[in-house]
C-alpha cells in the first residue's frame, strides 16, 4: 500500500557534456525504453559493469543523469508512481531474465516532471536515500513507474549490450524480457566523508511502509554506540534513539507521526552518517 504522499518532482537538467562526476557515455541511438514507453518498459533493470563507468571511486551516490534522447524530449515527460532502486553485485550481466530482488529504494515519488529539453544533454535529479557505491562491482539500477504523458519521450543509449537490460510493460512482473541496449548514465558520489557504515546500510528494515512500528535488524552486532534520527519531511527531528554498542537491531515506536515520507538517519560515535527512506502508512 503506497503512503498518502503527493510528491511533485521536477527534473533540473544540465547543458553541459560532462557534468556528473561518474559516467557511462555516449549512446548514438535514441531509446524510448526507459522513461517513457508504457508498451515496452514500466520496469527496467540496467547493469553496469566496472571498469565502465569513468570516474568511479567508493562513496555515496546522492545525484543521478539520464541524456535526452532524438524523440519527444522537446515536450518534456511526467511519469506517475516512479520508484528507482539500486543494487551491486558480482556478476556482469544478467543470467536469464528474471529481475533481481533486494534492492534498496533511493528515489520515490506519485509524480515526477522532467523538463523540455535538447537532444544529447543531461538532465539529472536528486536521490531521497544514499546509496554506497563500490567501483569493484557492478551496479544495477531498477526504475519502475505506472503512468507515462509522453509515451514517445527518448533516453540515449547504447547498442550491442547483450545481457545488460531487462525490461517489462508491467512493473508487477517479476521476469521481463532482455535488450540489448543500455542507458546512458552519470552519477555524483559524496567522497570522503559521511560514508556509512556497512552495517547500517545493509540493515533490514520491516516493515516498510509501517503503520505502528518498524524494526531495524542489524546483520552485525554495532561496534560502538550510535544514534537514530527520524527527521520529517523539512528536516526537523521527530524521533531519536540512541543505540548501545553491541545493539544488534532496534524498533521505532511511529504512532506519534503522522502518515507521510520520513529520513531515518544513523550516526555513529565516529560521525559517519547513513539515510534511508521511512513512510508511515
Amino acid at each position: 500500500m503506497r503512503a498518502p504522499v503527493t510528491l511533485a518532482i521536477i527534473l533540473s537538467f544540465s547543458t553541459l557534456a560532462h557534468a556528473q562526476q561518474v559516467e557511462k557515455c555516449c549512446g548514438t541511438s535514441s531509446s524510448t525504453f526507459l522513461l517513457g514507453s508504457p508498451a515496452y518498459a514500466r520496469h527496467t533493470q540496467c547493469l553496469y559493469a566496472p571498469g565502465e563507468l569513468t570516474g568511479a571511486v567508493v562513496g555515496q551516490i546522492h545525484r543521478l543523469y539520464y541524456r535526452y534522447g532524438n524523440s519527444g524530449v522537446a515536450l518534456g515527460n511526467t511519469l506517475g508512481n516512479i520508484t528507482i532502486s539500486m543494487v551491486q553485485t558480482n556478476a556482469t550481466s544478467f543470467t536469464g531474465v528474471n529481475f533481481l530482488t533486494g534492492l534498496q529504494t533511493v528515489f520515490q515519488a506519485d509524480s515526477l516532471t522532467i523538463a523540455p529539453g535538447v537532444s544529447g544533454d543531461w538532465f539529472n535529479f536528486n536521490l531521497d536515500a544514499l546509496f554506497n557505491f563500490d567501483p569493484s562491482l557492478s551496479l544495477v539500477v531498477d526504475i519502475r513507474w505506472e503512468t507515462s504523458a509522453n509515451s514517445a519521450f527518448g533516453t540515449m543509449s547504447v547498442g550491442n549490450t547483450t545481457g545488460r537490460k531487462i525490461m517489462s510493460p508491467d512493473p508487477s512482473s517479476p521476469t521481463g524480457e532482455a535488450w540489448n541496449t543500455l542507458q546512458d548514465i552519470g552519477f555524483d558520489l559524496a567522497i570522503g566523508s559521511g560514508i556509512a557504515p556497512a552495517v547500517f546500510s545493509n540493515a533490514a528494515l520491516f516493515p516498510n511502509p509501517a503503520e505502528q512500528q518498524a524494526s531495524l535488524t542489524f546483520p552485525n552486532a554495532l561496534t560502538e554506540p550510535a544514534t537514530l534520527t527520524v527527521l520529517d519531511p523539512v528536516g526537523r527531528s521527530v524521533l531519536e534513539k540512541v543505540l548501545a554498542a553491541g545493539s544488534s537491531g532496534a524498533t521505532l515506536d511511529l504512532r506519534t507521526l503522522q502518515a507521510g515520507a520520513y529520513l531515518l538517519v544513523m550516526q555513529d560515535a565516529s560521525g559517519r552518517r547513513a539515510t534511508r527512506r521511512l513512510v508511515r502508512q
